[in-house]
């Protein structure tokens, strides 16, 4: 059993690897046009913070289309200020640090206008965010140790935030819609803090 569980997350890993190579390779030409405003990465980062409150209004008024727009816009920015690093080799220990705190604080601002609108309930609202708090927590005290766990585990932010888009858009036709989403984001999420776990137990025991 111990042998299966080590294939089955190098196989993850390579396939992890492979995905975020590719992602990396295709906003590079991003990087290279946002590189020529003169915007650093650091400031990328403090700017997403920006449409994560516009969204946040926007969901608080029950305007949840225009809400997905602005958060989407939210997580462009998360994929702006890497490119750019990566273009001017600037990437760093602090501007790694200030990448997931700011995800953070826009994860939150987003799903509190989410609650504060009404459109999920507040339970759930809090499962959601404290599910993906859990899962970013272990990650985060796995490579304190020294031991990468980037891509390890079921969900990753972006899928996550993904989910609630899609969420977002499908009250057009179910107004349930977001709340099931934000479950499901929830439950995953401790889904994917157990598997980080169980890597840890592995990597570090």
């Amino acid at each position: 059993l111990p042998s299966i569980q080590k294939v089955y997350i190098t196989i993850h890993k390579l396939q992890s690897m492979n995905r975020r190579q590719y992602y990396e390779e295709r906003t590079l030409k991003i990087g290279e046009v946002i590189a020529r405003t003169g915007l650093t990465p650091n400031q990328l980062t403090l700017l997403s913070l920006i449409p994560a409150v516009v969204s946040a209004y926007f969901y608080s008024e029950k305007r949840e289309i225009v809400g997905a727009l602005f958060l989407f816009v939210t997580l462009a920015f998360d994929v702006f200020d890497g490119a750019v690093a990566r273009v001017l080799n600037r990437k760093t220990d602090f501007g790694a640090v200030l990448d997931a705190s700011i995800d953070r604080c826009c994860e939150f601002i987003v799903l509190f206008g989410i609650g504060l609108g009404g459109l999920a309930e507040e339970w759930v609202t809090f499962f959601c965010f404290s599910g993906m708090i859990m899962a970013s927590y272990v990650r985060a005290r796995i490579e304190s140790r020294g031991v990468s766990a980037m891509s390890v585990g079921l969900m990753e932010r972006m899928q996550k935030m993904v989910l609630i888009l899609l969420g977002s858009v499908l009250m057009l036709v179910y107004v349930h819609s977001l709340n099931i989403t934000l479950f499901v984001v929830g439950f995953l999420s401790y889904i994917t803090s157990a598997q980080r776990l169980l890597y840890a137990r592995r990597e570090l025991s």
